[in-house]
């Protein structure tokens, strides 16, 4: 069967397609958004300022390279060689802060082909993590020296003392090797999402929205010309989880809505009755009502609803009947402080 017509994809030389670029940009974006949900109150996330982003701390910078590339990767890959120039780089423009640099990719590690560059049949990059803990550092220098690290790099590391070469390079700098792919990174960022929405008292249905609002949002901060602009932080990220999950009012927009609640109210009963009617019912103080001696264990449900209640300074709980609603309000009002009244309308819908 043909393609109808219009719908055929156009030729075009394939060498031209960025297809491989477009991947690569994509798996850094869905990292930044992991580390940013990861982010701690005093932190900010930098992108592309020190590598494909960092995470800076006081008196502490990690900068992070992602690539999502196949096959093997060894001591003399360009990639890992950039990574270890680079960390140096940081190094010398950075000298007050505390660095370290995570190589993260999708790449395993492999084994040298020529025994100059590794220390018997041991990868050098599974040395590296052996090496950063306890044991003799002559055969590492000389594979690094042997390396395609640059000159400035090679002198940096000569220069070492045994001890610093392992606290001060081998210790700051981690190989991430094997990481996930990209399909497992969204499904990991959706997860992380939806989680930090529903502990803010939304629904997994939100967390597809304000996903989709913190990825767009670091593609266009990534792409900023102003590098000093190219920052998030935990503040940020509460902006995007309130966005997905709260529905501002003004203050005129919230007593509109309180008027339309009463007259919908008053006509939903008679005229007769105590809701509509002139007379008022005498609410009665929630610390004078005793709890049931048999209470079913709720504190999770109970914390959630003491975060609305102090968040939004309202808190609505609905349910079925008998499901115990009246009683979760009360323990509720016990666990709030202040003075809380109650008062029960059961011969009204």
């Amino acid at each position: 069967m043909s393609d109808p017509e219009g719908t055929r994809t156009p030729s075009g030389d394939p060498a031209r397609e960025a297809i491989d670029s477009l991947r690569g940009y994509l798996y850094q974006i869905y990292q930044s958004a992991l580390a940013w949900t990861e982010i701690k109150e005093g932190e900010s996330l930098f992108l592309e300022v020190a590598e494909d982003f960092a995470v800076a701390a006081t008196n502490a910078l990690e900068a992070i390279q992602v690539k999502e590339t196949a096959g093997r990767v060894t001591v003399n890959s360009d990639d890992i060689v950039a990574s270890i120039d680079s960390f140096i780089e940081l190094q010398e423009k950075n000298p007050s802060l505390n660095v370290s640099l995570r190589h993260l990719t999708t790449s395993t590690i492999g084994k040298e082909k020529s025994p100059k560059h590794r220390i018997g049949e041991t990868p050098t990059l599974i040395m590296w993590r052996n090496l950063a803990k306890t044991g003799e550092l002559s055969d590492l220098r000389r594979i690094l020296g042997n390396s395609k690290l640059s000159a400035k790099s090679k002198k940096y590391i000569a220069d070492l003392s045994g001890t610093d070469l392992r606290e001060k390079f081998l210790r700051k700098i981690h190989f991430d090797c094997g990481a996930p792919d990209s399909r497992f990174l969204a499904r990991q960022i959706s997860s992380r999402v939806s989680k930090l929405v529903i502990e803010r008292g939304g629904v997994h249905s939100q967390a597809a929205n304000c996903t989709a609002s913190i990825l767009l949002s670091l593609l266009k901060l990534s792409t900023n010309k102003n590098r000093d602009d190219r920052f998030v932080d935990r503040t940020g990220l509460e902006e995007h989880l309130q966005a997905a999950t709260q529905i501002t009012l003004n203050r005129a927009q919230f007593e509109a809505q309180n008027r339309l609640m009463e007259k919908a109210l008053s006509a939903s009963v008679s005229s007769g009755t105590d809701l509509s009617g002139s007379r008022s019912t005498k609410p009665s103080p929630v610390s004078e009502v005793p709890l049931p001696t048999a209470l079913a264990n709720r504190n999770e449900d109970v914390g959630q609803l003491l975060q609305n209640l102090e968040r939004s300074g309202i808190c609505w709980i609905s349910g079925a009947a008998g499901m115990g609603k009246t009683v979760a309000a009360r323990v509720l009002a016990h666990k709030n402080e202040g003075d809380w009244a109650s008062i029960n309308l059961p011969d009204y819908p």
